[in-house]
C-alpha cells in the first residue's frame, strides 16, 4: 500500500509562511535569481508538493517575487512569453491567469 502525505491546511500554511520568510528575509539582498531559487526554504516549498500552488499564487499576487520557478517546478508549465521573460510584473500577471484558468489561484 502506498501512503500520500498531505499536511493538514493549517499546518501546511504555517509551514510555508515560516519558510517562505525565511526565503525572504535571508536572500533580500542577493542578486542572484540562481542563489534565490536554490535557497533551502525554497527548495523546502517546492518540496512540499502541489499542495502549496495556490499558497505561492497568493504571495504572488500581494507580491511579485521570484516564484516563477518553484511554480515551474511544481506545475511543469511556463505561461509567460518568451517576451515576459525577465520582467517580474509580467510573469507574475500570467501566473496568476493560470491561477485562475486552473482554479489553483490563492486570491
Amino acid at each position: 500500500m502506498t501512503a500520500t502525505l498531505i499536511a493538514p491546511p493549517g499546518r501546511l500554511t504555517a509551514l510555508f509562511r515560516q519558510l517562505a520568510d525565511q526565503w525572504r528575509s535571508e536572500t533580500q539582498f542577493l542578486s542572484s535569481t540562481t542563489a534565490i531559487c536554490t535557497h533551502p526554504a525554497y527548495q523546502r516549498i517546492i518540496g512540499l508538493g502541489p499542495q502549496v500552488i495556490p499558497l505561492i499564487l497568493a504571495e504572488l499576487s500581494k507580491e511579485p517575487r521570484l516564484w516563477f520557478w518553484a511554480l515551474r517546478a511544481l506545475t511543469g508549465e511556463n505561461p509567460a512569453s518568451p517576451d515576459d521573460q525577465g520582467r517580474v510584473q509580467a510573469m507574475a500577471d500570467a501566473w496568476l491567469s493560470w491561477g485562475r484558468r486552473h482554479s489553483a489561484s490563492g486570491s
